[in-house]
């Protein structure tokens, strides 16, 4: 603008300069300026169009370049944003897919983490239940020695007794094969009372 400035002032400055003069107008001069004067006409024409000119060259060129440059850098981060609202869509996407993809995986970990945590219970269970059998069958093997050794310790008491009685009542001493005898025949028959 300053270059165009520098360019168009001393022409506009001659001219100007040359359709004026010192002194004040005639009737001649009046007349030549009210009616169309062809050279004059030229003269403006010509500096019109050197104006024009002018202005094309040092104004018109490099605004239209400066706005071509501008429409393409702005061009160019319109496509860099569409590119980059792809890819962000992309990603979304991608993201989404992944989210699904790991709500099903977790859905799939708890599913198995519920079988597993069945198996195991049942596991627990069944363990459970056969250690107290085998407690159970261990507390009546037990109960069954002490009955047994309760038996024998009552035997041996009721022989002693047995023995003790007959003693009394014979008023002799019992011997071993009597004893045996005796001993035998109260166990036979503590034996078939009980069954």
């Amino acid at each position: 603008m300053k270059r165009i400035g520098k360019i168009i002032f001393p022409i506009l400055s001659i001219l100007a300069l040359s359709s004026c003069s010192g002194s004040p107008f005639t009737s001649e001069e009046f007349t030549s300026r009210i009616f169309f004067n062809l050279w004059d006409f030229l003269i403006v024409l010509t500096a019109f169009i050197v104006l024009v000119l002018i202005a094309f060259f040092f104004a018109y060129k490099p605004i239209k370049e400066f706005a071509k440059k501008r429409a393409d850098y702005v061009e160019g981060k319109i496509r860099t944003a569409e590119e980059r609202e792809k890819k962000s869509q992309n990603l979304i996407s991608e993201g989404e897919k992944s989210l699904l993809e790991s709500k099903r995986n977790a859905a799939l970990i708890v599913d198995e983490a519920r079988e597993n945590a069945a198996k195991i219970k049942d596991e627990i269970i069944n363990e459970a239940k056969l250690e107290a059998q085998n407690e159970k069958k261990k507390a009546q093997e037990e109960i069954a020695q002490e009955i047994e050794a309760n038996k024998d310790a009552i035997h041996k008491e009721i022989v002693d007794v047995a023995l003790k009685a007959s003693e009394e009542l014979l008023n002799r001493e019992v011997s071993k094969e009597d004893n045996k005898r005796l001993l035998d025949d109260f166990v036979d028959n503590l034996n078939k009372k009980e069954k």
